[in-house]
């Protein structure tokens, strides 16, 4: 099984979303926090992290960019 972290802020939309990727036998962890966000994806170590640009507490861009220095350098961000 395919494992994702999402960070979103939005309930209805990281409900709306998690619920669609669990239907295609997709593992959702969705975190709502920016500041929380980089915790969360090291801990679960997930295949693929979608960000939100604008969050509480962190933004994607710096989260994106302080998670390049700490976790799989070597994969792709989009």
């Amino acid at each position: 099984m395919n494992t994702i972290v999402f960070v979103e802020d939005d309930a209805e939309v990281g409900a709306l979303i998690a619920a669609y990727l669990a239907k295609h036998d997709m593992q959702v962890t969705v975190e709502p926090r920016g500041d929380r966000a980089e915790e969360t994806i090291l801990r679960e170590n997930p295949d693929l992290v979608l960000l939100d640009i604008m969050l509480p507490g962190k933004d994607g861009m710096t989260i994106c960019r302080d998670l390049r220095a700490k976790w799989h350098p070597d994969r792709l961000f989009f």
